[in-house]
């Protein structure tokens, strides 16, 4: 009998449990597909190298999912506790009819535990269709093929599919064990009159609540200013107090905004007193008022959410954009023989092989093919097919070239051109290292690019990095004198180029001399050997040949200080940067469905809480059409402030997030915003129909 009548009210209720149904696929779907990315490495072709990431995926997934499985918790709970309370009169009824609180807590958990099944077996067929477009998408970031001769391959992943039932069947009995708690803790006579408890207004002082929404609108204009002034890369107390204001800010938004709405109505009578626009903002101002808490977090939530998918997804374009320009070269070997101007030009920890350097000229090329030999390894040059040597100077240990000369000649400032945000504060005694015009040159070749041509008594900025790339093309439109060893030469063209393979550019700026104007005491810093090999397994064979003479414990060997090869470069920042994107993916998908379902949730007990007073507009003769347009008036305004102040926090965050991935090259804030946006309003429109008609109909029945 008690199996009978929970199934017969889930039939019966079908529709209030379409949010709760809705939340609970999504969040299944998404959880076991995330999870079983990897089992990706089993059906495609992939590197040691790339297996090696995944590896890495699954470890770093499976951390996550702990706090996801946290979220779902949650928002599970918080989803039944609106079924129960739309459901309690119902409970009370049977308590008075006889039936033992026993049994009314047994179809409580039997109407859990069978909604809870249905919406896992729907979530996960979701879960393994979506593992499946996760699949080829994998396989195009990762360019590897599908190992199966006719291209497709079905995955489905065992541990996952356990993984996600174990994590559900605790979050559902959980669900229902609190369910049970509320309803055996509860009187016949609460139970039959829970719907007409009223909620307490926290603030009713319509003129308190305008001096609120203005004071939070100052707050969150202030923590905007001091994000933007103090940036990420210096976490300063400003960026702390930044945080704080924020948050406050928030608060204060909207514990203020229903009364502000409601003043601002009624100063334009005409829209205050047209159809039921007098009762929609009442509502809303006694919703808003009591729920404005969790408004706020919701709000902050979605900042999170917003911010973390534009940053991932930005780093992974970032990194892949740059990729061409960065990996022009087969390997580059890397040597850097003195630290920085702090160290007062000391040699680096090189000891003797720092003089075997010395000995040699610095000749990179010499110095490996001698290493090599030294140790047993195999013939460099026969694996090489030509190699150019990039050498970075200071013209003078005493008074060399730094940013501040520049800034002086140039006169434009670096820390106002970058907003302050990206820089160190000593940036002004940053040595500027100079390279010889034939070097660069030799080594544009070796790419297959133009040299550099340089009038007389001109020479030219070298960067790459989009720290300084900005800076550095304004001053080159200004073509400042600089002073060269006592030559004073024009800066009259920026140059972008990367002048070896490496993850991502780093050359802050350099300055690119001719040869005859390097001045004899000019000091060696570092030095970069870039080679062109004539296959990718002779390019592996260069890098451990260079491994080994790096890890090597003869003293008579070349001083390595980091070897990168083209294969492996592109296959690290592609796997790595792909793991930041899915995360941010994830993390920002699971956020965004928690935040919107709980504002469902609340829209749809008040629409079932205020049901007998839009009956009431109904008998005093209130169109069933001006009804709902005050109910899609309230729902909409609900759904769309919270989203409307995450996009601008978020927007504020994203042009500070700039700054760190300029590191990694220029960020496209533009297209991530109109992604990521566009992701978002599609979670957001479905769980505002979904709302809206399941509101609609409570007030229509």
């Amino acid at each position: 009998m008690l199996a009978r009548l929970a199934l017969g009210n889930i039939r019966k209720s079908v529709r209030d449990f379409a949010v709760y149904f809705l939340t609970v696929v999504l969040g299944v779907a998404v959880f076991y597909a995330f999870n079983s990315m990897s089992q990706q490495r089993n059906v495609l072709a992939m590197s040691e190298a790339q297996e090696g990431i995944f590896e890495l995926l699954g470890t770093v997934i499976g951390g996550v999912s702990v706090f996801i499985a946290f979220v779902l918790v949650f928002l599970v709970v918080y989803a039944n506790r609106f079924l129960i309370k739309r459901r309690k009169r119902e409970f009370g009824i049977y308590a008075v009819l006889g039936m033992p609180t026993s049994s009314v807590i047994a179809i409580v958990v039997i109407e859990s535990l069978v909604v809870g099944a249905a919406s896992l077996a729907v979530g996960l067929v979701l879960g393994i269709a979506l593992s499946q477009g996760l699949l080829y998408v994998t396989s195009a970031m990762f360019s590897a093929d599908i190992a199966s001769e006719s291209g497709f391959a079905f995955l489905f992943s065992w541990d996952a599919f356990a993984y996600t039932l174990v994590v559900f069947a605790v979050v559902f009995v959980l669900a229902a064990l609190v369910n049970a708690r509320e309803v055996s803790k509860a009187r016949p006579i609460d139970l039959l009159y829970a719907a007409r408890h009223n909620q307490q207004i926290k603030l009713k002082s319509l003129p308190l609540s305008l001096v609120v929404f203005l004071a939070s609108l100052v707050l969150i204009g202030v923590s905007y200013k001091l994000l933007l002034d103090n940036g990420l890369l210096n976490l300063s107390p400003q960026f702390g107090m930044a945080t704080l204001l924020v948050c406050v800010g928030t608060v204060l938004f909207f514990w203020g905004l229903s009364g502000f709405l409601l003043r601002l109505a009624q100063l334009c009578k005409p829209l205050y007193l047209r159809g039921l626009n007098m009762f929609a903002l009442r509502q809303l101002n006694a919703k808003v008022n009591t729920t404005f808490a969790t408004l706020s977090v919701v709000c902050l939530t979605l900042f999170l959410a917003l911010t973390s998918v534009c940053g991932g997804i930005g780093i992974r374009n970032t990194v892949e954009d740059n990729l061409e320009q960065s990996t022009s070269y087969s390997a580059t070997v890397s040597t850097r023989y003195y630290l920085s101007i702090s160290d007062g030009y000391e040699q680096a920890e090189l000891g003797v092989y720092g003089g075997y350097a010395r000995q040699l000229g610095y000749d990179m090329a010499e110095g490996l093919a001698q290493s090599a030999r030294a140790i047993g390894e195999q013939d460099v040059s026969a694996l090489v097919d030509a190699g150019v040597q990039v050498d970075y100077l200071i013209d003078s240990e005493d008074d060399p070239l730094t940013l501040g000369k520049i800034e002086q000649a140039s006169d434009v400032s670096f820390s106002e051109f970058s907003g302050n945000s990206a820089i160190n504060p000593e940036y002004v005694v940053t040595p500027v290292p100079i390279v010889r015009l034939s070097q660069v040159n030799a080594a544009l070749e070796l790419a297959g690019r133009d040299p550099v041509d340089l009038g007389e008594g001109e020479c030219a900025l070298l960067v790459d990095s989009d720290v300084t790339k900005a800076y550095f093309e304004e001053v080159a439109r200004r073509q400042p004198v600089c002073d060269i060893g006592g030559a004073q030469l024009t800066i009259a063209q920026c140059i972008d180029q990367c002048l070896e393979t490496t993850s991502f550019p780093t050359n802050t700026g350099a300055l690119i001399v001719p040869d005859s104007a390097v001045p004899d005491r000019a000091l060696i810093m570092a030095s970069i050997y870039d080679v062109q090999c004539s296959s990718v397994e002779d390019e592996k064979a260069f890098v451990d040949v260079c491994d080994a003479i790096e890890n090597a414990e003869e003293g008579s060997t070349w001083p390595i200080t980091m070897t990168q090869g083209r294969s492996s470069v592109i296959e690290q920042s592609i796997s790595l940067s792909t793991i930041i994107a899915y995360l941010a993916i994830y993390l920002g998908f699971v956020l965004t469905v928690a935040c919107a379902a709980i504002l469902a949730i609340q829209q749809v007990s008040e629409a079932s809480d205020n049901a007998a007073r839009y009956r009431l507009l109904c008998k005093l003769g209130a169109p069933s059409a001006m009804v709902t347009k005050a109910l899609l008036a309230q729902v909409a305004i609900y759904f769309v402030f919270p989203l409307v102040l995450a996009v601008a926090h978020s927007v504020c965050a994203m042009q500070v997030v700039t700054d760190v991935v300029a590191v990694f090259g220029a960020l496209d804030i533009g297209l991530m915003v109109a992604m990521c946006a566009g992701a978002f309003v599609a979670v957001y429109g479905v769980y505002f129909l979904v709302t809206f008609f399941a509101a609609r109909r409570m007030i229509e029945e």
